[in-house]
């Protein structure tokens, strides 16, 4: 497994997660409830930020499933042009495994409610937010935390609570512990070996039109292939907010015959239907996903 990537912070004390779930926070014993299933346990993704259409096609750097699948990015080939498929890995942990995340996570006392962290704002304009989003316990509880791992949290902070920058600390060590879970936890967590590369069921896909792109000038030129399926990529999903390109999800049939497509292109492919080019983006949908595409927040 990768470690998550963004943000960079200090390397997180390794702690005995197993040894917490003979006991919650507060005294009670017993396992935390949870979905089953493709049901989301625990998300941590990254919202906002500077990049257009990153609500479309960012990828959580942790996800976490009620049958106790945990679903990353893998690792990103420094090679050019690179491949259409990202890469993603998932590892299923036990039910113990899932248990001694969940207590982790009830030991930062955050989880409560929901709540926003958001004075970051105050002196940072570039950065994005990190959420938390829990299902546990019957409660559903989203931590938004701006500019997570951006800056000193030792420091003083014009608008800056003692309160936030302490939950900004215990968020960011929680963090660090999330992508880091397999040197934290033992073999006996894990029902799976090793990781392995997720197949998805379904993939959202962003097609554009290139028939007016410039010609390629990096010497390695857009390898043409054909489109794999019958649907009609100029009515594909639903135009985005921008009107530049189409959103849409595919599975069943479809999205096998895509991925084998995907499979054989690069980030420079272009997809030929009739007279036309077109240019595809993919990002793999989750199991507790709709199939459809999102908006952006407001």
């Amino acid at each position: 497994m990768n470690r998550i990537a963004r943000p960079a912070l200090p390397a997180a004390l390794v702690l005995s997660l197993l040894a917490a779930c003979s006991a919650a926070p507060g005294g009670s014993t017993g396992p935390i409830a949870h979905p089953a299933g493709d049901d989301l346990v625990l998300r941590v993704e990254f919202s906002g930020g500077m990049i257009r259409d990153f609500f479309l096609t960012g990828f959580p750097p942790f996800t976490l499933t009620g049958d106790g699948r945990v679903i990353v990015p893998g690792a990103q080939i420094d090679l050019f042009p690179g491949a259409a498929l990202p890469a993603v890995n998932v590892r299923k942990l036990k039910e113990n495994g899932i248990q001694a995340v969940l207590q982790e996570v009830a030991r930062t006392g955050l989880f409560a409610s929901s709540r926003e962290y958001l004075a970051a704002q105050n002196f940072t304009a570039d950065a994005g937010n990190t959420v938390f989003t829990l299902h546990a316990e019957g409660k559903d509880v989203t931590l938004t935390v701006f500019g997570l791992g951006t800056f000193d949290t030792e420091g003083n902070y014009p608008g800056v609570s003692a309160e936030e920058l302490a939950a900004n600390r215990t968020l960011s060590r929680l963090f660090q512990q999330l992508g880091n879970l397999d040197a934290m936890l033992p073999a006996s967590a894990w029902a799976d070996a090793n990781w392995h590369p997720y197949q998805p069921e379904a993939l959202r896909m962003l097609v554009r039109n290139a028939d007016a792109d410039p010609p390629d000038e990096n010497g390695i030129g857009n390898a043409l292939l054909d489109w794999p399926v019958e649907s009609d990529p100029a009515a594909f999903g639903d135009p985005t907010s921008d009107g530049a390109q189409r959103c849409g999800v595919v599975s069943g049939q479809e999205a096998k015959d895509w991925f084998v497509a995907l499979g054989g292109a690069n980030g420079l492919s272009r997809f030929v239907r009739g007279d036309h080019r077109y240019q595809v983006t993919v990002r793999f949908q989750l199991p507790d996903e709709l199939l459809d595409c999102p908006t952006p927040a407001i």
